[in-house]
């Protein structure tokens, strides 16, 4: 019975410890996720307001290899 006993509290005491473990460990991770979506939303908004800004994007071509078959054109039947 004492060893039951020895045993169900050690379990509990393990199950404490990786609660307090995790809580710590998730509490840190998102502080840091949270501080860093602060500092970008701070370097977004250094422009001064009503400043228009358009970010160009470079257009890609797209890459068809002459291996994959021949274009088959279809009809759409009602």
């Amino acid at each position: 019975m004492l060893i039951l006993l020895r045993f169900f509290a050690i379990l509990f005491l393990i199950f404490f410890l990786i609660a307090l473990i995790s809580r710590w460990a998730l509490r840190k991770f998102f502080r840091k996720m949270q501080n860093a979506s602060n500092s970008s939303r701070y370097e977004q908004n250094k422009r001064p307001e009503g400043d228009v800004y358009v970010s160009k994007s470079t257009k890609k071509d797209k890459v068809v290899d002459n291996d994959i078959g021949d274009y088959v054109d279809y009809e759409e039947v009602d």
